[in-house]
């Protein structure tokens, strides 16, 4: 049994939860440099995996970038060879993509399939959409979920294994029309193994993925370290002074005709390597053989050197009906502070063909020039800076490359109205603060002195001393923002470079501000002021503020305090690592009580039912009242580099009651086992998002505890649809946590 994803949504709205509903707003025009961006506020890439698909219907295909640092889709659709960004599509992607994901038309029905990760090695979702909707299923012989196959040394059917840190090869090897899958060895020697489809031979056409392993060296070959390749048979055991593998990081093939002799040729970056590596094939389609390795690919001007673990993609992004070269870093995060991450999307023109491809460079920020892109984990703050008010807004990062690996904070002019407002980049070093020596910034604006006027407020990591602290700049004016050069210490974060975040704020109302600070462990702790501001003495009150404990699944915990609702009262709103958005209602008056958080959801058109999706990670929410509306906007900053906007539609999805099926613990975070309890006897079953029943023939008898086994569920988000006596469907939303 199948369910499309805009059947879910119908029972996923159905199912009564308390939200704020938000669209995701593209509409705020912003110029930098004099030119207007095209799509300013989509978030910001990093680490991007490029693949080209049709979304709408249309017939053009669209370009599908899977962000890997955060495990975000990007769509940008063609319309007329020109990129539009959009999120509407975002919610038809299966939930729980990671490390990987490339689009290839498997069966030939000219719809793109998805491969990706799978802790067993490869997935494959087909594409079951029909007109303007996607829809997946999952590709096997049983329905269930589980990994790609293969048929291995004893002839025995196992699955596809790989390292998740790796990118495959997926495409028609041999040339007999089906695809075929290249993947670099899940242990031992690192060589490539050739999976050959034998779909066209079997059966005489495409339609499936019936894979065998018929060699463990492809190209004859063995990388051993970057451009240290052993050839011609050797290995790196025999060829590497000392007699070891020098590495077994993580692997990006990508396999293609270069020179137009029918055979294909490798690229390959290596975990932990700086550029690209070309090994030649001077062999046929039918024997593989590299024999030697170019370190300049794709040309000697202008190499593939990212500093770190650079993966390249064939695809046509010009519309030009020829596929060009495509480079971005392989890489979850910035380990060691050397990618530029502003300048992560590197795209090389193809002035040949598709069979005997040229590859000239283009630009280092393919489309990353055309959206606010500041590198990673950025902080927006706003304020009415200039006294005309509207607000204005500022951006903190955690280094600028540029400035020399150290921060700069961006100013952005409201040019626009308070209804509809406009930002112009006026200032590139606000109060030329990369002159402090800075990296890992936020920032925020507070009255720190309770005199009626916003102060600047940042945290910081100085480059000299080490520790992350809290600092400040009192400002002048009660209309504008005019500071005081003075920067002045107020709390000590961390000892070291950390990811904490904080909120200054009167908590127990007693006139002086204290402090909620929302550590890496997802712990958020509350320090009481007990001194003033020219003596402050802060000292950790609670220690699990609202309940918020250490928790895997809420790392780096973000928040923000506001009438989010416009009903007059202080809400919260979190983020975290995972790219989770939070909103608890009333938060003030509810922190010895803390109520239940609730998701905040997305809906970009009336016909379109709310739903949930991964906007980035680590990302930092900021309530600001942009469009001067009754509930405010608000707008996040990522880890990617970039900001988004998401405006309040002044919907909501209706509270629960007495009536309605009960589920718990909802997250169920480390669990086996969930509780349901229903106000009738009803049946019921369990799909995933990808439109998959992964738990049928459930009886839920009523008012008792009913406990269901979730062992076998993945992590991710389910819907449990029950079906009563009244033949109505009803579904209700819970999640796992690993």
């Amino acid at each position: 049994m199948q369910i499309k994803p805009f059947v879910y949504l119908c029972f996923f709205l159905s199912s009564q939860v308390i939200g704020q509903v938000y669209r995701v707003d593209q509409e705020a025009p912003v110029t930098v440099g004099g030119q207007a961006l095209r799509f300013p506020w989509v978030g910001g890439i990093n680490s991007a995996q490029y693949s080209t698909m049709d979304v709408n219907g249309d017939a053009l295909e669209d370009l599908i970038i899977f962000e890997r640092t955060s495990g975000k889709i990007n769509v940008f659709v063609n319309e007329g060879g020109q990129y539009r960004y959009t999120v509407d599509y975002n919610d038809q992607f299966p939930v729980d993509l990671r490390s990987w994901m490339l689009l290839r038309d498997f069966n030939r029905d000219g719809k793109k399939d998805i491969f990706s990760s799978d802790p067993r090695g490869i997935r494959v979702f087909v594409n079951t959409s029909e007109g303007q909707g996607l829809s997946w299923k999952v590709f096997n012989e049983d329905g269930r979920q589980s990994p790609l196959m293969t048929i291995g040394s004893q002839n025995k059917p196992i699955n596809l294994q790989m390292n998740s840190t790796d990118i495959p090869s997926i495409t028609d090897v041999d040339s007999d029309g089906d695809l075929d899958v290249l993947v670099f060895r899940f242990t031992g020697e690192s060589s490539v193994e050739f999976h050959k489809n034998f779909s066209m031979e079997r059966s005489g056409n495409a339609d499936s993925m019936q894979l065998e392993r018929i060699l463990q060296k492809w190209g004859n070959f063995e990388q051993c370290f970057c451009d240290d390749i052993a050839f011609a048979g050797e290995d790196c055991l025999s060829s590497t002074p000392g007699g070891r593998v020098k590495h077994q990081g993580g692997k990006a093939l990508l396999t293609l005709d270069l020179d137009g002799d029918g055979d294909h040729e490798a690229v390959v970056g290596e975990e932990g390597c700086p550029g690209l590596y070309l090994l030649t094939n001077e062999g046929d389609l039918d024997s593989a053989n590299m024999r030697s390795v170019d370190t300049n690919f794709p040309n000697s001007i202008n190499p593939a050197r990212m500093f770190e673990f650079p993966a390249a993609y064939f695809e046509d992004v010009d519309f030009d009906g020829i596929k060009d070269l495509l480079v971005s870093p392989n890489v979850s995060s910035n380990l060691n502070n050397s990618i530029d991450f502003e300048s992560s999307s590197w795209y090389y023109k193809n002035t040949g063909s598709d069979e005997t491809p040229n590859f000239q460079l283009i630009q280092r920020n393919f489309l990353q020039d055309q959206m606010l892109d500041f590198g990673e984990k950025v902080v927006p703050a706003f304020i009415d800076a200039d006294g005309d008010g509207d607000l204005d807004m500022f951006v903190s990062s955690f280094l600028d490359i540029s400035a020399g690996f150290r921060v700069r904070v961006k100013q952005f002019t409201n040019t626009g109205t308070a209804e509809a407002p406009s930002f112009t980049l006026t200032n590139e070093d606000f109060m030329q603060l990369s002159q402090g020596n800075y990296i890992n910034m936020k920032i925020a604006f507070e009255d720190i002195d309770n005199n009626g006027t916003q102060d600047f407020i940042f945290s910081a990591t100085p480059r000299s001393a080490g520790g992350t602290g809290i600092f400040y700049m009192l400002n002048r004016s009660n209309s504008r923002l005019e500071l005081d050069p003075d920067v002045r210490f107020l709390f000590n974060l961390a000892p070291n470079v950390s990811n904490e975040n904080f909120k200054i704020i009167d908590i127990n109302r007693d006139g002086n501000q204290d402090i909620l600070v929302g550590r890496s462990t997802g712990r958020l702790e509350y320090y009481r002021n007990a001194g003033s501001l020219e003596n402050p003495n802060f000292f950790l009150e609670i220690d699990s503020f609202y309940d918020f404990d250490s928790s895997p699944f809420r790392t780096n915990m973000s928040l923000d305090v506001a009438d989010i609702d416009g009903d007059g009262t202080m809400d919260l709103v979190t983020g975290d690592d995972r790219g989770n958005l939070t909103y608890y209602s009333d938060f003030l008056s509810t922190f010895n009580n803390p109520s239940e958080g609730v998701p905040l959801l997305i809906q970009q058109n009336e016909e379109q039912d709310p739903f949930q999706v991964i906007l980035g990670s680590q990302l930092q929410p900021r309530v600001a009242n942009l469009f001067s509306e009754d509930q405010p906007a608000i707008v996040l900053g990522t880890s990617q580099g970039g900001l988004m906007v998401l405006r309040n539609t002044g919907a909501t999805v209706q509270p629960i009651t007495s009536n309605t099926v009960r589920i718990y613990p909802n997250p169920a975070y480390n669990r086996d086992m969930l509780t349901v309890v229903s106000p009738t006897s009803r049946s019921a079953f369990v799909v995933a998002l990808n439109g998959q029943v992964v738990m049928d023939n459930i009886v839920l008898q009523a008012e008792e505890k009913n406990e269901l086994s979730i062992a076998g569920l993945v992590d991710g988000m389910y819907i449990l649809v029950t079906n009563g006596s009244d033949g109505e469907f009803e579904s209700h939303r819970f999640i796992v946590g690993r």
